[in-house]
């Protein structure tokens, strides 16, 4: 609804027929290898105008006021990423995963000369590790965090095992709070806090779980604690997990 209001026009490219239309109405269907149809669409002239976009998008930032204030007892995430943006290369690689990290990530870090990695809104958990993993194969000389929360992290961390297996050192930043935050956060706003299945109160301890595979990890719960964290984190020159204690009640925005 918010598409067609907007008057925006989707080219859909996708292989499988059935797929085109699926979720969201498209203007444009496109069937075929997206790799080709890509490729095809490079080779035509295209012109656009993009002021308008661009000045919606600077009165947008102009207005954003984040909250960046210290938490008792907990990591306040945004300030913890601005910090994260300042340690990191001028061309690490950040993967974020899904959800309230994905939010915290795509507003508060730094983008240098360095490259963002996430799915959008394709809602992939488990994304970040493996395409972690992946960027610090293609390149071995820069640096590599992924992000994640609890939730995500259970999705993905057999792939610690790779990691050490094909010595593939990656550093993890997990935001810990014990809930499935996004869909908590939506519950909480949209359906009364009547919440189902947000809970993840059983937890494995995160650090010891990675010390089991000979991986470096600490966890800290005070923005205090983090610019000595970072230093250890980078610094290192194999994997690391850094667990960050977030309040469950902490907002996307």
């Amino acid at each position: 609804l918010e598409i067609a209001r907007r008057g925006i026009q989707i080219i859909h490219i996708d292989i499988d027929p059935a797929e085109i239309g699926k979720n969201v109405g498209t203007a444009v269907p496109l069937v075929g290898n997206a790799k080709i149809v890509l490729r095809q669409l490079l080779d035509c002239e295209i012109t656009t105008n993009t002021a308008e976009w661009r000045e919606e998008l600077s009165a947008l930032k102009a207005q954003y006021c984040p909250d960046l204030a210290p938490r008792q007892n907990f990591i306040n995430p945004k300030a913890f990423l601005r910090l994260l943006s300042e340690k990191l290369d001028e061309d690490a690689v950040y993967v974020a995963d899904v959800g309230q990290n994905q939010i915290w990530a795509a507003n508060h870090l730094v983008i240098k000369q360095h490259r963002f990695l996430t799915t959008g809104g394709m809602g992939t958990m488990g994304y970040s590790l493996p395409a972690a993993m992946g960027a610090k194969l293609a390149a071995p000389q820069r640096q590599v965090v992924a992000s994640c929360g609890d939730g995500s992290f259970q999705m993905m961390m057999m792939e610690l095992a790779t990691m050490c297996q094909h010595n593939v050192p990656v550093k993890i930043v997990l935001f810990c709070n014990d809930k499935l935050g996004m869909v908590k956060e939506i519950q909480q706003n949209s359906y009364g806090k009547r919440y189902i299945a947000t809970s993840l109160e059983g937890n494995p301890s995160f650090v010891q779980l990675a010390k089991a595979y000979g991986i470096g990890a600490e966890e800290i719960s005070s923005l205090d604690e983090a610019p000595a964290a970072i230093h250890r984190m980078l610094g290192e020159p194999g994997c690391y997990l850094l667990c960050c204690r977030v309040d469950p009640d902490e907002s996307s925005i």
